[in-house]
């Protein structure tokens, strides 16, 4: 209970209605009840001292703030813990007595008139096995003044009269107007939600048969979405499937695109070697009189076109291999005859030196050697011709396959 705060209520002790009002001022409770009937007040005013050393009297310690809400429920009627009774003294010393043990009505004492009139008002606290009283006194105040009470009726006129000049009561009929207009908007949609509601029941309960049929529509749908999917993964599927096969063969295009490359470097280069030594056959044919050592270097010359020459055809590979190897079979068997044939030196006798027979057979034979010779050279010279022109031939065949493919690779890099 906080300060400011006034409580007032109307209950009924013994029989009697009494209006109580509990109000508190400045840590000051303040306690007034009336008779209904009679108009006789009582009213106390208690401190925060006061209070606590009651409550410590009663042998169940309760704080002044704590005793004050007790108090408000015990008026409000909120908590069942807590009631309220009005006992006058001899009430209040017939309780005594029975909490004391004794048994039987005491005998009447002469009492004060002021104590007489004075009367208790008890809360009582109501825990699981016991009951405790807070006795709170309150003095007779009497009857109200006449005066008074007519200076209060005249006070509560006039402030009725300022609430009507003020239109409160306009305002309140104008609020009930409104209240009333929307409890009429409101009951108009309600009656209009409860026919759409009976014209919707009609409609539903007359177009069943549509109603499965569109069901059915749906299932049918649903089942085609169903198909659709699953025709849709596999070509999915399918797909990814040629893309890994496109994926493989565009990687095995590339390796060949990269062998194709170097394959154009080795036949450009071939092609360098070639016509760089095309011109050498010839020339070593013609310059074969001057020396076996030349024939020999041009054969081995020849050999090596003949190597390269093997990569572009192999039938021109055959053909030059079988002429160089009859070539060094007939050059081989001319030094070995030549070797052979060759005049020696007349070896020294010990009876001194003498001068040499002429020797017929011999000179017959060796002239027989030098044409042989001849002949032999001038074979290997029309031998180089014929291998220059097979050359030339194969040249010309690498040349038009080294633009084929330089074509191809073109049409790769442009993409056509």
């Amino acid at each position: 209970m906080e300060v400011g705060t006034v409580v007032q209520e109307e209950i009924k002790f013994r029989g009697a209605e009494y209006a109580v009002k509990v109000e508190m001022v400045e840590r000051l409770l303040i306690i007034e009840i009336s008779d209904v009937v009679t108009a006789a007040q009582w009213r106390g005013e208690f401190d925060p001292a006061y209070i606590e050393d009651l409550t410590r009297k009663t042998g169940n310690f309760k704080q002044f703030p704590v005793f004050c809400s007790m108090l408000e429920s015990a008026v409000n009627k909120s908590s069942e813990s807590v009631t309220l009774d009005l006992l006058t003294y001899s009430d209040l010393e017939l309780l005594r007595n029975r909490k004391a043990g004794v048994v039987g009505r005491p005998r009447a004492q002469p009492q004060s008139p002021a104590l007489s009139a004075k009367r208790y008002l008890i809360l009582i606290y109501t825990v699981e096995f016991d009951r405790i009283h807070y006795p709170l006194p309150l003095p007779y105040l009497g009857k109200p003044d006449p005066a008074e009470l007519q200076r209060e009726i005249r006070a509560l006129r006039a402030e009725l009269k300022t609430l009507g000049l003020r239109g409160d009561h306009k305002v309140s009929d104008q609020e009930t107007h409104k209240l009333r207009a929307e409890l009429a908007l409101v009951r108009d949609e309600k009656e209009a939600l409860a026919k759409a509601l009976d014209r919707l029941q009609m409609v539903g309960a007359g177009s069943t048969p549509g109603a499965r049929g569109l069901r059915e529509a749906v299932r049918s749908l649903e089942e085609q979405l169903l198909k659709e999917r699953a025709k849709s993964q596999r070509s999915a599927s399918k797909r990814s499937q040629e893309q890994r096969l496109l994926l493989e063969q565009l990687e095995e295009l590339r390796a060949s695109e990269r062998a194709l490359r170097i394959r154009v470097k080795s036949l450009t280069t071939e092609l360098a070697l070639l016509r760089r030594g095309r011109a050498m056959p010839v020339m070593s044919g013609r310059s074969g009189l001057r020396g076996d050592g030349e024939v020999h270097r041009s054969l081995s010359r020849e050999r090596s076109l003949t190597r390269v020459g093997v990569r572009a055809r192999s039938g021109s590979r055959e053909r030059m291999e079988d002429r160089t190897r009859r070539s060094e079979e007939r050059i081989r068997r001319a030094d070995s005859s030549g070797s052979r044939n060759c005049i020696t030196r007349p070896s020294p006798s010990p009876t001194g030196s003498r001068v040499p027979r002429f020797d017929p057979t011999a000179f017959i034979q060796d002239r027989q050697r030098r044409q042989k010779e001849t002949e032999m050279k001038n074979q290997v010279y029309f031998s180089f011709s014929d291998t220059s022109i097979d050359t030339g031939a194969d040249l010309s065949e690498i040349d038009a396959r080294l633009q084929a493919l330089q074509d191809y690779m073109r049409d790769l890099d442009t993409g056509h």
